[in-house]
């Protein structure tokens, strides 16, 4: 099998594809089957900027920017699989993205665009809640709605960190189960003590992509450390093709498990919104359904 098919490319396999598996500024990281299996690579700009026309108007001449909209230029991001010119003598650059078979999106919370994409082309979506202060209700119902439209993927409800389990805590869970029914599956999981993890590894298979989504200390990291069987999420490991240290997750970065199937981290999500509605604080200031000190 090459490479790319390895690393879940469906199509027609052609020379010049490769998928983005992390971004650092200008350049990415993208794997492939040229040389090595990996390069490094530009983005084109010329490929990927807004287009901009000229409009002559009475008392002079003025220009108009045109896609910041439904038309604005996609970029791309860990997990895109994209067309690429391979230079062996100079910078490779990449020319196109290749159409998207799932994607999830939120309410940018800057609010310079309409949309912020989180996660593309994955097999299964896992929206991660964990059972303490972070367990709501409302927020599931958030996510599920942004989820709604992901294409091409299923979603799955992960209740995380279930050795917190305590007497009473079925009410929680019938509503939760109220919330998410006809929507997605439900899994109750945790890393630590091993509860519901086989059903966790239905979904890990060779050369499906897995995306976790969810707060800061939901625990996505505990559970891609307990799908690798070690502590690569933590270490202080210096990658050869970039020569830096990785840590704990700050940004997007696609990871091949020992067993063939491919995880996109997240940063933990501070806040959430339905697009076209006022942002959500999610991190502080929301009650949630179920706290404990």
């Amino acid at each position: 099998m090459t490479r790319i098919a390895e690393f879940g490319w469906r199509g027609k396999e052609e020379p010049g594809i490769g998928r983005i598996v992390s971004a650092h500024g200008d350049y990415y990281h993208l794997v492939c089957n040229e040389t090595g299996g990996e390069i490094l690579a530009r983005k084109k700009k010329s490929a990927f900027a807004k287009r901009i026309e000229s409009v002559q108007e009475s008392g002079g001449l003025r220009r108009v920017q045109r896609g910041e909209i439904g038309d604005e230029v996609l970029k791309p991001i860990t997990g895109d699989f994209v067309r690429f010119r391979y230079n062996a003598q100079g910078e490779s650059m990449i020319l196109e993205l290749l159409p998207r078979f799932s994607h999830f999106e939120r309410k940018d919370p800057t609010a310079r665009r309409k949309s912020q994409t989180l996660a593309v082309n994955f097999d299964t979506l896992f929206i991660m809640m964990s059972l303490n202060e972070n367990f709501s209700t409302a927020r599931m119902e958030r996510y599920l709605d942004l989820a709604s439209d992901v294409g091409d993927a299923e979603v799955v409800a992960v209740v995380t960190k279930m050795d917190l389990r305590e007497e009473g805590d079925e009410e929680f869970f019938s509503a939760l189960e109220e919330t998410v029914a006809g929507r997605a599956r439900i899994l109750h999981i945790s890393a630590h003590t091993g509860e519901g993890m086989e059903a966790v590894m239905e979904y890990v298979k060779p050369r499906r992509t897995l995306a976790f989504i969810g707060s800061s200390g939901v625990g996505k990291s505990t559970l891609v450390n307990a799908l690798a069987g070690d502590d690569w999420m933590a270490t202080q490991e210096i990658q050869e093709w970039s020569g830096k240290g990785r840590h704990t997750t700050t940004s997007r970065e696609l990871v091949m498990l020992p067993s063939g199937a491919m995880v996109i981290d997240t940063p933990g999500i501070r806040e959430i919104g339905r697009l076209g509605e006022v942002d959500v604080q999610m991190a502080k200031g929301e009650s949630s359904h179920r706290y404990r000190k």
